[in-house]
């Protein structure tokens, strides 16, 4: 099988069936650490294919509120055919990670339009707390993505090189990276914006139907992709040094790393209470400073 074939076959597994099946895993393993029995595995599906049957409640006539679950979704899909399945993206061109960056960026920034279109405190407040989120990670991502261009010479996720990898700077990159794909995923204490308790749900407290189900889709897809790209910069890399280039095997690698990651991340979401906006906020600063010590780092030649 040539490799084009592996990732055309591989990226519509990872993109539209992987999100669902792993928080379904994921809702399952938690369950089992707090001595619950939990919902079936298959329980997000099922969960999203009742919402997609529903009709949706418009509470206002802006075409950004309905437009926004669809825009989402189609950012959160070209993100993820940016990355490799196997050893070959489905979206290949070069400076891939700089173009991923913002991409991944838009499916929050929609949300963050939708919220305001309406007139709800809730969705507001939610919109407001994604907004400090946004603004206190994306610069962690952008300084981590420019530590890894420096040090391994290429944006490419693919092409990345395993000769450099194990320099100090490149694995507080690989320490910073997996702390700002926790935050941008959502997990607790991290999913300040939703907070179904306090603020009814924050962004999509408005939504219902078809529209709440293919924005909640979006969301999980984005998790997934940028877990993806984790693993990929973690397992290509090192086969590659290995002498493994079979797209198959790199295929499996990615897999079995991406559900170890959710795995590990569920784990964490279940020892954490969610965090206070503040908080997240000032932690978030401090691991930015971090990060620039990580470059200054990088730029000394460590």
């Amino acid at each position: 099988m040539r490799m084009d074939y592996v990732s055309l076959i591989a990226a519509p597994i990872v993109i539209f069936l992987l999100p669902p099946l792993l928080d379904g895993i994921g809702r399952k393993i938690k369950a089992r650490i707090q001595y619950r029995r939990g919902p079936p595995i298959m329980q997000t599906f099922y969960d999203l294919e009742k919402l997609l049957k529903l009709p949706s409640v418009l509470p206002t006539d802006s075409p950004i509120f309905r437009l926004a679950p669809y825009i989402a979704l189609a950012f959160a899909i070209t993100g993820g055919l940016m990355l490799p399945f196997g050893s070959e993206p489905v979206l290949a061109f070069g400076k891939s990670l700089i173009v991923f960056f913002y991409v991944m960026a838009m499916v929050s920034v929609v949300m963050i339009l939708a919220t305001f279109s309406v007139q709800n405190a809730f969705s507001h407040i939610g919109g407001h707390r994604e907004v400090m989120l946004i603004l206190s990670i994306e610069p962690v991502l952008a300084v981590v993505f420019g530590v890894l261009a420096f040090k391994l010479g290429t944006l490419n996720v693919a092409k990345m090189p395993f000769s450099a990898s194990l320099s100090l700077s490149v694995v507080l990159a690989y320490i910073l990276l997996a702390y700002a794909v926790y935050v941008e995923g959502g997990f607790v204490p991290f999913d300040i914006a939703e907070a179904e308790t306090e603020i009814i749900g924050g962004p999509l407290t408005e939504y219902s139907g078809r529209l709440l189900g293919i924005f909640k889709y979006s969301l999980l897809i984005k998790r997934i992709v940028l877990l993806w790209l984790l693993s990929s910069l973690v397992t290509i890399p090192a086969l590659d040094f290995l002498g493994i280039t079979s797209s198959i095997v790199l295929f499996i690698a990615q897999l079995v790393m991406a559900f170890l990651l959710y795995s590990l991340a569920v784990v964490l979401e279940a020892a954490n209470a969610r965090l206070r906006i503040d908080q997240a906020v000032s932690l978030n600063k401090k691991v930015f400073l971090l990060s620039l010590v990580v470059l200054l780092i990088a730029l000394v030649g460590w």
